[in-house]
Parts: C-alpha cells; structure tokens; sequence
C-alpha cells in the first residue's frame, strides 16, 4: 500500500523547510558584523580601529568586501575576501 501526501501538505512543508533553512544563515549585513568581529579581536592590540566593513555578495559562497580602518599612521581602504558556507567563515584581506 503506497502513501499519498496531499499537494498542499507538500507546499506547506517546502515552505517551512526553506525559511527554517534562510533563518540559519545571515544576511549580507549580518557577516559582514560578524566578520568585522572576528576581524576585531585578530587586530586586538595592533592599534588598528576598524571604520567599516561592506561586503556584497559575488555568487555562491563568495563575498567580495571594502574595509576602511584608522591606524597610527592614517586611514586605509583594502580589499576583503570572505568565503561563508552557511554556518562558518572565512576572510582574507588581499591588498
């Protein structure tokens, strides 16, 4: 004897799956306050204040950012590559 789920039961399901899906991970936004943490306590100590961090997302689990910090000895702008894979990241800065 097969088992037939009803059409609606079956949407109702893909729809919770998919916001209890998008609920785990973060927004851009929301990384990119993350990231800048975790940027935070690396820089502890090294007298570099971090002015902003914006990322956007370039395609699949690639973000590309612009990191503006104040230093001793003025304001920088850099280049930032993050890779997020929905629970962890990881970021680069690459100029």
């Amino acid at each position: 004897m097969t088992m037939t789920i009803p059409k609606p039961m079956l949407v109702i399901t893909a729809i919770i799956f998919a916001t209890l899906l998008a609920a785990c991970s973060f927004s851009t936004e929301d990384l990119a306050e993350e990231v800048k943490s975790d940027m935070e306590e690396r820089f502890e100590g090294e007298r570099i204040e971090i002015e902003s961090l914006i990322l956007t997302h370039k395609g699949g689990n690639e973000y590309k950012g612009v990191l503006e910090t104040q230093e001793p000895y003025g304001e920088f702008t850099y280049s930032v590559d993050v890779i997020y894979d929905g629970q962890s990241f990881s970021w680069e800065i690459t100029n």
